[in-house]
């Protein structure tokens, strides 16, 4: 618990891989180096440490210099699909830079993967770049039927550019280790257009609310048949339902006496948020 690991996380996932063989990790969010032949070496300059250099060089977005083939080895022996994957576009004009940074991340998810719970969930943050064959290799890895969301995260401003469209969205994969994964849906406020739209009305405690229809109407399935307030129609609630959000001061009549439910602000938790994010103030220096 509360531990900060410092060095290669592949020999680090190996052990507590030996310690915990059937998985003790909720959640695991990944935001490796892209292959985008940058040099993240200046974070370790600060770093008081016996090897230096060679941590320093650990961190490096840099792949072509690295040597896979013991890593293709490693991944035949414990994912064959995976290695047939890595291996086939080895054969074929992609470039070895690609094939270096795709074992050198295939390896690491597959150790994520079996740290996880059963019930836990993967994030997998990328860029266009190598997200689809990133895609791939969890796929193989995960299960196809485990892949929940692409997310779109754009992470900065529009810049402008001649000779193409801006780059301004990142790419978060989603996957989860069973179908008994845990999922806590997040919620994001209404707007205030969205809430002057439809929260029209105020109770007498001056809390706001817009009032949905309780009558079943041309539903198919049909309702509770029954007259209420002198009012008969098809219901989409009993009458033991209706009676309750009567006492509870849930039940709003319109100017010809049709009850509709009150829907109070106060208690709606906001919009479901979806795979396209892009009310993240973007990063800065």
């Amino acid at each position: 618990m509360n531990k900060l690991y410092f060095g290669d996380n592949l020999e680090i996932m190996k052990e507590l891989l030996k310690q915990n063989p059937n998985g003790f990790i909720d959640l695991i969010y990944i935001d490796p180096p892209f292959n985008s032949k940058r040099n993240y070496n200046v974070l370790y300059e600060s770093i008081d440490m016996e090897d230096t250099k060679a941590q320093k060089q650990a961190f490096a977005d840099t792949w072509s210099n690295v040597s896979y083939l013991d890593t293709l080895r490693e991944i035949q022996d414990i994912n064959m699909d995976l290695y047939e994957f890595i291996n086939a576009l080895d054969k074929i004009n992609i470039s070895k830079s690609a094939i270096s940074y795709l074992a050198t991340m295939g390896i690491r998810i597959w150790h994520m993967h079996k740290l996880l719970k059963k019930t836990g969930s993967f994030y997998l943050h990328c860029d266009p770049t190598m997200s689809h064959y990133l895609k791939i290799t969890c796929d193989l890895i995960f299960g196809e039927s485990n892949f929940k969301n692409e997310i779109t995260w754009q992470r900065t401003n529009a810049h402008s550019d001649s000779k193409s469209y801006a780059s301004t969205n990142d790419i978060i994969m989603f996957y989860v280790k069973s179908k008994s994964y845990i999922f806590n849906l997040q919620h994001r406020p209404y707007s205030e257009n969205y809430i002057k739209k439809y929260y029209k009305h105020f109770d007498k405690n001056k809390r706001q609310f817009l009032d949905r229809d309780l009558t079943a109407g041309g539903l198919s399935g049909g309702g509770y048949e029954y007259t209420w307030k002198g009012v008969t129609k098809t219901w989409r609630c009993p009458q033991t339902t209706m009676e309750k959000y009567q006492a509870e001061n849930r039940i709003y009549y319109t100017s010809k006496g049709t009850p509709r439910l009150k829907q109070f602000l106060d208690e709606m938790p906001g919009v479901p948020i979806n795979n396209n994010w892009i009310d993240i103030s973007p990063i800065n220096s």
